[in-house]
């Protein structure tokens, strides 16, 4: 089922993200209080006021939030670090301003605030509880389809096809699977635990979330701070210039470290084990020292500068390195 034209307010963004069938984690749905601890650990006001004017400056395509961000704020901090480590070589590159490099954590900081400001406004609304039910509702009927569908009483394509196209949010995808038990309501008939009652109970509730969406709602104490749809804006245009220059960390990484790039400068959402180095033991460099010293053939010269710089040449060309002009 597509969005439906009536669901959002005109240029409202998809704020009702959720978290059945594991995926990922997100910036306001389903957070514990150590997640919200996390956030308000990290987040910066300050980096907020700064970099608000880019984030609104922003144009083209704005990407919906829905990542770890304390662990996109430790990231960058990891990539800034080991770029600028070797800070007068990135600072003779192309169209890159190091001072925009150097600026990096304190914007992911800048997004944990907006983020918080999201979990707030929510928290605030009349639609925060309603919103929880709703979630518990459609991973009961997702997981259950999902079941029916291993089972080949329904089909993949139309689980799936619930969910909408290409959206996220919890109404659309309650009302999808609303329709779809309906549509199968003959078939399933004694081999579902979903009774026509749940499915009325989702549709109750999805028709009321959407009702409280219909407009703004409730304003906070301060007439200056954004509303629900404004902060879930905001929030995302952070994240979206977060990504658009930490590509750009990432791709002096490319330079700096070649294949290897991804230890020094970690993408935004990975996880890389902590794994200690593994020392010899004198037992197994006794025959590696044996073998070198049966090794009489020449070693060759190292390699000039010049052939360094070619290898890295070539790896730019591979990934697709293009700097942008000044």
């Amino acid at each position: 089922m597509g969005q439906d034209s009536g669901l959002w307010p005109p240029g409202a963004p998809a704020i009702l993200t959720g978290m059945a069938g594991g995926g990922a984690p997100h910036a306001i749905a389903g957070l514990g209080p150590d997640d919200i601890a996390e956030l308000e650990a990290i987040g910066s006001q300050p980096g907020y006021d700064v970099f608000l004017p880019q984030a609104r400056a922003l144009e083209g395509a704005v990407e919906e939030c829905r990542s770890n961000i304390a662990l996109s704020f430790h990231n960058t901090k990891r990539g800034v670090d080991s770029v600028l480590a070797h800070e007068a070589e990135v600072a003779t590159l192309p169209g890159v301003n190091v001072e925009h490099l150097r600026e990096l954590p304190l914007l992911a900081q800048g997004l944990a605030w907006a983020a918080l400001q999201v979990q707030r406004d929510m928290r605030a609304s009349a639609f925060g509880a309603l919103f929880e039910r709703a979630q518990h509702l459609r991973r009961k009927l997702l997981k259950t389809a999902e079941a029916l569908a291993e089972a080949a009483f329904l089909t993949p394509a139309d689980v799936e096809a619930s969910r909408g196209e290409g959206h996220r949010d919890v109404v659309g995808d309650c009302l999808g699977l609303v329709a779809l038990f309906r549509r199968n309501e003959a078939k399933l008939t004694g081999r579902s635990p979903v009774t026509p009652e749940d499915v009325d109970e989702v549709e109750r509730v999805a028709e009321q979330l959407r009702a409280l969406l219909a407009s703004p709602g409730e304003a906070r104490e301060h007439e200056s701070s954004p509303l629900l749809f404004e902060a879930t804006e905001v929030r995302d245009r952070f994240w979206t210039l977060l990504t658009k220059r930490h590509d750009l960390l990432w791709r002096c990484g490319a330079w700096l470290f070649g294949r290897d790039v991804d230890m020094h400068v970690p993408p935004l959402q990975s996880r890389h084990p902590l794994v200690r180095a593994v020392v010899p033991t004198s037992i197994e460099r006794g025959p590696q020292q044996t073998l070198r010293r049966m090794d009489s053939r020449p070693q060759s010269a190292p390699a000039p500068e010049s052939s360094s710089m070619r290898s890295k040449v070539r790896f730019m060309v591979k990934v697709g390195f293009d700097f942008p002009s000044r």
